[in-house]
């Protein structure tokens, strides 16, 4: 069976020109690359990855893969990715999307008001989007953990959770 692939993001470009690189990554800022070093993949190869620092919603980062800016260049779009497997969570109410996404969602009267089919995040932070032509999105953050059961695909809404029709 083929191990799964989870993108973490995608090199966007040179930053200069000592082999330091733009990253534009997927998930939350505080991806703790430590815990996923010899674990990265860019194509079928490991690389190493050292992040420098933040400029805006991009990450500078470091490769001994990459010694020059003609090197970095071929490499621009290309995805960072890691095997399912490797996945660790730092926190306990910290979820995947992968983990939200099939989750059924149920109004605090029990009402299911849909499976969750997608996760976005303009800027506020994260939305689940529900199938069956719901038509609002559900905030993330209002959301209580004790609400939420990974195991059998459940997200309940709390009691002061209000849906204004």
């Amino acid at each position: 069976m083929e191990k799964k692939k989870i993108n973490l993001g995608k090199i966007i470009g040179p930053h200069g020109i000592r082999g330091l690189f733009k990253v534009e990554f997927y998930n939350q800022d505080y991806l703790d690359l430590e815990i996923y070093k010899n674990k990265i993949f860019l194509g079928y190869s490991k690389i190493s990855l050292d992040r420098k620092f933040k400029k805006g919603k991009l990450t500078i980062c470091k490769s001994e893969n990459f010694k020059s800016r003609e090197e970095l260049e071929k490499v621009v779009g290309k995805i960072l990715w890691i095997n399912e497997s490797d996945l660790q969570k730092t926190k306990n109410s910290e979820y995947f999307h992968k983990d939200l996404i099939g989750c059924n969602v149920y109004s605090c009267k029990r009402e299911c008001l849909g499976k969750v089919i997608a996760i976005h995040n303009f800027g506020a932070g994260d939305l689940l989007e529900l199938n069956n032509n719901y038509k609002y999105m559900i905030r993330f953050y209002d959301l209580n953990e004790s609400g939420i059961d990974i195991k059998n695909k459940i997200i309940q809404l709390s009691k002061n959770y209000e849906i204004s029709e």
